[in-house]
């Protein structure tokens, strides 16, 4: 849903129309818990850097846990997603960063799917996926 910009999140959705009349019943998107972050972040290093560099990062990422830092961040996070007027915590940095702020074409760089035909032999997600990992390599 558009950001807010005055008005109360009802008087918005009703303005909007009918696509976002239920938006205030869905249930709120949750914050992760800052080690379920640092652990998911922490394992998609894995494929990409080397040992010794894995290990460094690691090590960085258990300081950066004990930090009054993290502790300070997660803190904002939980109390932009308890505001009443934020419907989804996430929702305005994901539009201005990943689509707004993003100056390549979005049809090959976002949305791949767009770029490619359909491919007859390839009848489910992994199949596609594995496909095109290996036209890739």
């Amino acid at each position: 849903m558009p950001s807010n910009t005055g008005g109360s999140r009802r008087a918005i959705e009703k303005s909007l129309g009918r696509l976002y009349e239920n938006q205030s019943r869905l249930p709120r998107l949750p914050v992760p818990s800052l080690e379920s972050t640092l652990a998911k972040y922490s394992r998609s290093l894995e494929p990409l850097l080397s040992a010794e560099d894995l290990a460094e990062s690691k090590r960085a990422i258990e300081a950066f846990a004990k930090s009054s830092q993290a502790k300070e961040l997660q803190k904002r996070l939980e109390a932009r997603a308890a505001d009443p007027d934020c419907a989804n915590w996430l929702e305005e940095w994901w539009n201005d960063l990943s689509y707004m702020g993003y100056r390549d074409p979005v049809i090959p760089y976002v949305s791949y799917h767009y770029s490619f035909n359909d491919d007859p032999e390839c009848q489910r997600p992994n199949q596609r996926a594995a496909k095109l990992i290996l036209g890739a390599l």
